[in-house]
């Protein structure tokens, strides 16, 4: 049976090769023998990249074709940050147009922008799956995500009847920066859901496989 990576976002290398997506930034991007990647411009660090320049993108495209990256992020749309809006769903748009261009998801960091985000998702009817990483939030907007055809990753802090109500098809886990073990976040997640860390692991292992290398 293929080994598929059971953390979806992760800013470190993992211990075990292949056994996590790690996030990059495209100037960080070193693949390693081994290991998978997401390529992203998060909407923190807008400011660092002349994204809108041509032989910029030209570039950054280079990289998402990359057969060690499956995923383009994480990108996304964060309110606290000093960033214009504007300027964000910009970059979001075009970094969504790549994913979609390429076949592979897109990782999203989201911050008080759900409206936001559910409207840039009906302007741009993506065929790639969508995927909120880290989500925090409380279990009606989970299920509104949901609804709306993205998937949810959960890491180290989270609500759990959010994560008690979701659908299994649409479940992720993820260490983030978090340095808590993924191991030990299966096992946490395993018992809030109600089920063995086996079934857990199966159930997102299944998602993975569809999501990520079902191209």
């Amino acid at each position: 049976m293929p080994f598929y990576p059971i953390d979806i976002h992760t800013h470190r290398l993992p211990s075990v090769p292949g056994e996590a997506i790690v996030c990059c930034q495209p100037d960080a991007f070193c693949p390693q023998e081994g290991d998978w990647y997401a390529v992203g411009i998060h909407p923190w660090r807008l400011e660092e990249y002349d994204w809108a320049d041509a032989a910029f993108k030209a570039h950054f495209e280079a990289l998402v074709r990359h057969p060690r990256v499956l995923a383009v992020g994480e990108a996304g749309l964060d309110k606290l940050v000093a960033v214009p809006l504007d300027s964000q769903t910009d970059a979001l748009r075009y970094q969504a147009r790549v994913a979609e261009a390429a076949g592979k998801p897109l990782v999203l960091h989201l911050v008080k922008a759900a409206a936001e985000l559910l409207a840039l998702k009906r302007e741009l009817q993506p065929r790639v799956p969508w995927i909120v990483h880290g989500f925090r939030g409380k279990a009606q907007l989970a299920q509104d995500l949901v609804r709306h055809g993205l998937y949810l990753s959960f890491g180290a802090h989270y609500q759990e009847e959010a994560l008690r109500r979701m659908p299994a098809d649409r479940l992720f886990l993820e260490t983030d920066e978090s340095d808590v073990p993924i191991a030990d976040l299966y096992e946490r997640a395993a018992l809030v859901r109600g089920v063995t860390c086996g079934e857990l692991t199966e159930t997102v292992s299944r998602n993975v496989r569809s999501v990520f290398f079902g191209h």
